[in-house]
């Protein structure tokens, strides 16, 4: 569902409710959400740099003068959980807080880390809440946007039998659970052993073991988790597999094979300067259109702590040639679940 589309149904849903509350916060029912009569773009490229976040449309949202940190973007705006250095105690975690237009909100869950996930067109939220600020039990939230709803709050496979006396820090260090993904109206859960299915529809929970193998054979798995080869809408042009140290090659549906290259790095964006992004090495990961695919630089490290990616790239067809994203050259932060800052959903090839 658009971004419009997904706005005249919030609208219809609150004037059904008379109305929404002048603290879209405020509410007496624990499982009501905020609602706004809006929704941000969702259904293309998304990347942020400092505390700003850059829609697709070319919009922007500013998450204040706290860092994106991990975050996703859905319904309204940014959904994120990041503090202040010295902000938490022990083992502590952020809050969550969602950014829009408005401004900054705070809300009572606290997001473990990495969970924070969305579904491709930004109705869901889902993310695993840790009780007690952190300290507590895990249970599985996911939100409908557009209605406010809680559909799922469950600790269902993600406590053991025996609870007392449990340090729960050490147990989910030790057996890690997270949200693996929200797809087609379904959301997955990694359990301590098991996996459980949630029907948004109704809220139900089917358990089944956590068979990875079996998940990774399945379709939802591999609609979250791309492989080679990624196609454009009209299937004209792939990003074939890419080789370990080459450059990206894209090809046609004709054969036609075209290496990609960055013409404008020269001198500093060019040489492996530690002040500056490598770019003599990228990766590509969809299409933003029929002609233009999305590319990342990888950090000098190999990894980064502060989120960052050095820069963001985009490249056509048929000429191969690339050029940096204006903005993202001192680097960019990418939604959690967004690795490329496209939908996971975009250039999937059905026939794979």
């Amino acid at each position: 569902m658009r971004a419009a589309a997904r706005a005249c149904l919030v609208v219809a849903l609150v004037l059904a409710a008379a109305g929404c509350s002048d603290d879209p916060g405020g509410s007496d029912d624990a499982s009501a959400w905020p609602t706004w009569s809006t929704a941000v773009a969702t259904d293309g490229l998304v990347w942020a740099s400092g505390s700003t976040v850059h829609l697709p449309d070319g919009s922007t949202i500013d998450t204040g003068d706290r860092p994106a940190g991990a975050y996703v973007v859905a319904g309204p705006g940014v959904w994120f959980a990041s503090a202040d250095a010295g902000e938490l105690e022990g083992n502590e975690l952020p809050r969550l807080r969602v950014a829009t237009s408005d401004g900054v909100q705070d809300l009572d869950a606290h997001p473990a880390i990495d969970s924070l996930t969305s579904s491709a067109d930004g109705r869901w939220l889902a993310f695993i809440d840790r009780l007690d600020d952190g300290a507590g039990a895990a249970e599985a939230v996911v939100v409908d946007l557009d209605s406010g709803e809680e559909v799922v709050r469950s600790s269902e496979g993600l406590v053991p039998d025996e609870t007392a006396g449990a340090d729960w820090t050490d147990l989910y260090e030790d057996a890690p659970v997270g949200m693996l993904g929200v797809v087609d109206g379904t959301a997955y859960v990694q359990g301590l052993g098991d996996l459980v299915t949630y029907d948004l529809a109704t809220g139900d929970a089917t358990t089944s073991d956590l068979d990875w193998d079996a998940i990774r054979g399945t379709d939802w798995w591999a609609s979250l988790h791309r492989t080679a080869p990624l196609w454009n809408a009209d299937r004209s042009w792939q990003v074939p597999a890419q080789r370990f140290g080459a450059k990206p090659v894209l090809e046609s549906a004709d054969g036609e094979r075209v290496t990609t290259s960055l013409p404008s790095a020269t001198g500093p964006l060019g040489s492996p300067d530690v002040s500056g992004p490598p770019l003599e090495e990228w990766s590509l990961g969809g299409w933003i259109d029929d002609t233009t695919v999305v590319g990342t630089t990888p950090t000098r490290d190999g990894s980064s702590v502060d989120w960052l990616t050095p820069a963001l790239i985009t490249c056509v067809v048929p000429s191969g040639d690339c050029e940096v994203v204006e903005g993202t050259e001192d680097g960019v932060n990418l939604p959690s679940d967004r690795p490329y800052g496209l939908p996971p959903e975009v250039s999937l090839d059905p026939d794979a």
